[in-house]
């Protein structure tokens, strides 16, 4: 897939010029920016918002998070982001998440960040998760010219720097990954080699907790805007504190001579757990802020 079929006709009705930049598979539009080397800035992220009187499509920076309380003033409506299912069934052209930023094309009211009207050129995911679609930001306007601008979107430091380490995380659950998937060899080779991996998890894993549980870290804002997820938060801590302690134990057991084969089980158990862990982080952030994050 390139452009859904919804977006393509709309752009050629409308004659608005654009390009298109693919880029390696991604899970978000933070990811997608990073993919692509564009300033995640320029990239325009859409929000499903819904009430009982139907649906709001929010567009703002990839790198922000949406602020839902700002948007329901300007509106005067008492939104909240939903569920996936219902965006499948909203844009049944586009692949999960990859969400247009242009809500005309689907008959989407939008309200959009002020701060996207200070662009040169914008970038957006038109379908897919493996394109961005490059138009000028003149050209954004107008396709938006029905839109309501608003400042509805805000810089957090505690949510960049989170999501920096997790990228970091997932870095080295992916060597981990691949170490474990290797050929197990000679044994021993291998069993270093997975424990090398492992205490390279464990520093990228320590460097995560203290980004996201410090004080003035990404659960502390989360618990200061939004204190209804207080149960979650607390699950997603100690799962940290459960999957730092397992990472211990794997290193003891590669360097106590463990069986390779024992030590891969026990591997891909940790893996699988640690996917989890990054779905309902990434949940949880979507829900608090309206950044997604990918659960990959």
């Amino acid at each position: 897939m390139t452009l859904s079929p919804t977006l393509a006709e709309f752009l050629s009705r409308h004659r608005v010029p654009y390009a298109l930049q693919h880029h390696m598979h991604s899970f978000c539009s933070l990811e997608t920016a990073h993919e692509a080397g564009v300033d995640e800035e320029c990239v325009a992220k859409s929000v499903v918002l819904q009430d009982e009187r139907g649906y709001v499509l929010a567009v703002l920076p990839a790198s922000r998070r949406l602020e839902l309380d700002r948007v329901r003033e300007e509106l005067g409506r008492a939104l909240h982001v939903s569920r996936e299912h219902e965006m499948v069934r909203l844009f049944p052209d586009c692949e999960r998440g990859a969400v247009p930023p242009i809500g005309a094309a689907y008959g989407i009211p939008t309200v959009l960040d002020a701060s996207l009207e200070e662009r040169d050129e914008i970038y957006f995911e038109g379908g897919d998760h493996e394109t961005l679609v490059r138009i000028s930001g003149a050209a954004f306007l107008d396709l938006l010219e029905n839109a309501t601008v608003a400042e509805i979107a805000s810089e957090s430091a505690s949510l960049l720097a989170a999501l920096a380490s997790r990228e970091r995380l997932k870095g080295r659950l992916n060597a981990v990954g691949r170490a474990v998937g290797s050929p197990v060899g000679s044994g021993r080779r291998w069993i270093l080699r997975v424990r090398r991996e492992l205490v390279g998890l464990s520093a990228a894993l320590d460097e995560h907790i203290d980004e996201t549980e410090r004080v003035d870290g990404v659960f502390s804002e989360i618990l200061s805007v939004a204190p209804r997820h207080a149960r979650e938060v607390e699950r997603l801590t100690r799962e940290h504190t459960d999957l730092r302690a397992e990472c211990t134990r794997l290193e003891k057991l590669a360097e106590g001579g463990a069986s390779a084969l024992s030590l891969r089980y026990r591997v891909h158990q940790l893996l699988r757990r640690f996917e989890e862990h990054r779905h309902r982080g990434a949940d949880l952030v979507f829900e608090a802020f309206g950044v997604d994050l990918g659960g990959e």
